[in-house]
């Protein structure tokens, strides 16, 4: 592509596969960007160099509960990726449903108020509004790192499938389908009436076009055998897979004891300057009997303990979904506030020498662990 200066540059594009059209791609597409925005680290600082697009259909956006789920925590600290671009595909149908009994609300993109994201409502037919609208949406975020739609208003020209007939539910509307001109030949005669092409430069490109994909074709009939390609091969980039044998082998997980009785007094420890609830620094003073007295520690501590030798061998690790800085059952207690200031404190990240970082994030929804969100950073 070019940039604004005419210099060219790759882009790298990756398509993740979407099991339906049921939306259920989402929070992939979300939590794959957030990752690849921190791997990058401080380069992609501004979300800038990793843009999420994901592309709906009309009936779906508007009804299925898992769009809102993901829209309502695009601009939470610890889930925005700096703005997705929504391309909505408005067939003004789903399957054999009209859009007036498929929603209550006026359009498809209404779920957009939620965050007071733009939309977009173009004409499908019109090639140069279609691109002036995605060139718009990109520059407004990449300025604003905010949502934006497109609502490209169009329709299905053949039934939902091989087998489907769509004038069985919307007989009339497939009458007008049937007459009406595709967007290729609309403006392939807006370019001729206007003198920028001539029909036979029309024809020549049709013509070429249509080679070019036999040629294609033919060469994929000459492999025998598809190759599957690894998923996010570049990623994985020196990674050994094991078979069952292999991890069945015990490794050593030992971790020296003087180092875990510093983690210990860490997470046991109120920190100078700071005041924590009286029943808060109950809590810690119990971390200290388990440790130091009884030789015996509950769950909660023995998570806390773990997560610090993992960032004490410079490993990040990240928590997030529902209640998780006091663990649903309370028994985590990893962030901490200053009973004056309301101030978050992470004991673990006071570590002596210590090289990873924890980050944790609540939310109100921990169904994104399954999906895709815990996925990222």
């Amino acid at each position: 592509m070019k940039t604004g200066s005419g210099e060219k540059e790759d882009v790298t594009v990756t398509l993740l596969a979407n099991p339906s059209h049921l939306e259920c791609i989402n929070p992939v597409v979300m939590g794959r960007a957030r990752a690849e925005q921190h791997f990058l680290g401080g380069s992609d600082a501004e979300r800038r160099k990793v843009v999420p697009i994901i592309v709906h259909g009309d009936a779906a956006i508007a009804g299925q509960g898992l769009v809102y789920e993901v829209i309502q925590m695009s601009k939470l600290n610890g889930y925005s990726t700096g703005g997705t671009i929504h391309v909505v595909v408005n067939n003004q149908i789903g399957f054999t449903t009209n859009y007036l009994d498929a929603r209550s609300s006026t359009y498809c993109t209404d779920v957009a108020k939620v965050t007071l994201s733009p939309v977009l409502h173009v004409n499908a037919d019109d090639v140069e509004a279609v691109v002036h609208a995605i060139e718009m949406a990109l520059d407004f975020r990449m300025k604003f790192k905010r949502d934006i739609f497109i609502d490209l208003l169009g329709y299905r020209k053949y039934g939902h499938n091989e087998g489907d007939e769509p004038r069985f539910t919307q007989p009339k509307l497939y009458k007008a389908i049937a007459k009406h001109d595709n967007p290729r030949d609309i403006y392939a005669k807006k370019l001729i009436e206007e003198g920028s092409i001539d029909i036979t430069y029309l024809n020549k490109t049709i013509d070429d076009f249509k080679n070019l994909l036999e040629e294609e074709y033919l060469k994929s009939k000459e492999t025998e055998t598809s190759k599957v390609r690894e998923f996010m091969e570049d990623a994985w980039e020196g990674y050994t897979r094991r078979d069952l044998k292999d991890m069945l082998v015990s490794e050593d997980t030992s971790f020296p004891k003087t180092k875990l009785e510093s983690i210990a007094k860490t997470v046991s420890t109120v920190p100078n300057g700071v005041k924590f609830l009286r029943k808060a620094e109950r809590i810690l003073l119990d971390r200290n009997k388990m440790v130091f007295e009884t030789d015996a520690i509950d769950w909660g501590m023995g998570e806390t303990l773990a997560y610090g030798t993992l960032l004490q061998e410079g490993f990040d690790v990240r928590i997030s979904g529902q209640d998780v800085e006091r663990g649903t059952f309370s028994h985590r207690h990893a962030i901490m506030r200053d009973e004056i200031s309301e101030e978050r404190i992470n004991l673990l990240n006071t570590i002596d020498g210590n090289q990873g970082k924890m980050t944790i994030y609540n939310s109100l929804l921990s169904e994104y662990g399954v999906l895709g969100f815990d996925y990222g950073y």
